[in-house]
């Protein structure tokens, strides 16, 4: 490798989101690593699709908190998975909207990594929505149900 196709690496490694870059030929190995700067941090401006998308959830967001109230509570997310409202294909969904649950109870599952986790409630209180569908691939701290909860 020569110095001019090593000066254009690296001015293409400077102008890209890479923060390492590690390259060997014919025996000579060289990396490249970026320093982060702890007081300046650049964030990439969303493309117009994505910023159309990130203002609907920000005002869906915000809706869904302006309607919340001390009576209600909502079951999060505990992981990223895929949600389901039955233990196995075929069976009766675990709860249902105006189902009253207790603590402790099994709400949902959510399928992580081949792994069935059980999602309880920590309330008691009448199932008021299911914000999921059956087979939808969830995100940690998603809202997944709101619960009343009793007086």
């Amino acid at each position: 490798m020569d110095l001019e196709e090593l000066k254009r690496i690296i001015t293409i490694f400077e102008s890209s989101s890479l923060s390492e870059l590690e390259i060997e030929e014919k025996g000579v190995r060289f990396r490249l690593v970026k320093k982060a700067a702890a007081s300046k941090t650049k964030v990439k401006s969303p493309l117009p699709e994505q910023e159309a998308i990130v203002e609907e959830a920000a005002e869906r967001g915000k809706g869904e908190k302006e309607k919340s109230t001390d009576k209600e509570f909502f079951v999060k997310s505990p992981l990223v998975g895929t949600f389901y409202r039955a233990r196995s294909p075929g069976e009766e969904p675990l709860v249902e909207i105006g189902q009253y649950v207790h603590p402790g109870q099994t709400l949902c599952i959510i399928e992580a990594m081949k792994v069935m986790n059980e999602v309880t409630s920590e309330v008691a209180g009448k199932v008021k929505n299911i914000l999921v569908e059956n087979g939808q691939p969830v995100e940690y701290d998603q809202d997944l149900f709101v619960i009343e909860k009793e007086d």
